[in-house]
């Protein structure tokens, strides 16, 4: 170990020596080197390298664009790969989808005609989209950004846009008949979306005898709503707010009200058949007798108990 300290300090010493003697003969000896052929040599091949490196790099420009392209193509026609596969196999969720509709619309890439309907897009980026004649119906583009993306002839019919942005969106010819917004989504300046058949689904609203089968309602806010005579049959609701909405005479049939509160809700005469009433909230005795077809309905043990349906097999 001291051996080796030592060692180092003979060094440190030489080094320190060597530094003062080039700082107190710096111009000396770089006359002495100027006038060294072999330092003009190593210079002048110093100064060629520099030029065939600048001349190889700027060869290999082209050869780098054209990887680069095809590298971009490969990764694209990947991203087509998943689109069109999930589309194929019917799949609505499919987060991998999801990320290759985004990437294509960074990169500039038309999505027209693009088939994603009943997909899960929920918070989807496709600000800018080329979207034209695309079908999109069924599909869930609940806080979707779809600013300034053409929509122009697309399906958007039955689609769930609660929160979504469509400022400055193209909705020329779009069809949007029976969509779903609330007052959280953003349209165009001046767009009435009621006027060609979207429902607005917000506390309040007034949607008599409204055709809605099989639509997907969770965890919305119906509070206070007009829904006399509608048609929800099969419809799910499973955690929804409908606290004194009124279903006067409405089709229930099957339709899923799991979670649900259901407090101070009329459904005197509603049909109720085969509906789900499991672990709702605010549902009375004198709610669901008001109803048609009560005894067919699912209730959870404590309210099947209370109807005097505790002999019943869920």
């Amino acid at each position: 170990m001291q051996k080796q300290r030592r060692v180092q300090f003979v060094v440190l010493l030489f080094a320190l020596i060597v530094l003062a003697i080039v700082i107190n003969f710096a111009e000396p000896i770089a006359a002495w080197l100027d006038n060294w052929a072999f330092i003009n040599i190593l210079d002048a091949m110093s100064k060629l390298g520099v030029l065939i490196a600048v001349i190889a790099f700027l060869m290999e420009i082209p050869k780098r664009e054209e990887r680069a392209k095809a590298e971009k193509q490969r990764t694209q026609f990947e991203y087509w790969q998943v689109i069109d596969a999930a589309a194929s196999a019917g799949t609505s969720t499919s987060y991998a989808r999801k990320i290759a509709l985004e990437n294509l619309t960074k990169e500039g890439v038309s999505l027209r005609n693009i088939d994603a309907s009943k997909a899960e897009l929920r918070q989807i980026n496709l600000e800018g989209a080329d979207l034209v004649g695309a079908n999109l119906r069924e599909a869930d583009l609940t806080n979707a950004r779809l600013d300034r993306a053409d929509l122009s002839k697309a399906s958007l019919d039955r689609v769930r846009l609660y929160g979504s942005s469509l400022l400055d969106a193209m909705l020329d010819s779009t069809d949007l008949r029976e969509a779903l917004y609330d007052d959280k989504t953003s349209f165009p300046q001046g767009f009435q979306p009621e006027k060609i058949g979207a429902y607005r689904i917000a506390p309040g609203t007034s949607l008599p005898r409204v055709k809605l089968s099989n639509a997907i309602l969770w965890s919305v806010n119906l509070q206070g709503a007009n829904l006399q005579d509608a048609n929800f049959s099969e419809a799910r609701f499973h955690g929804s707010l409908l606290q004194n909405a009124n279903f006067q005479g409405a089709n229930l049939q099957g339709a899923k009200f799991r979670s649900a509160n259901l407090e101070g809700a009329n459904l005197r005469h509603a049909n109720i058949k085969e509906a789900n009433f499991w672990d709702v909230k605010g549902l009375t005795i004198e709610q669901v007798k008001s109803a048609q077809n009560w005894e067919e309905a699912t209730y959870s043990p404590r309210l099947c108990i209370e109807l005097g349906l505790n002999n019943r097999k869920e």
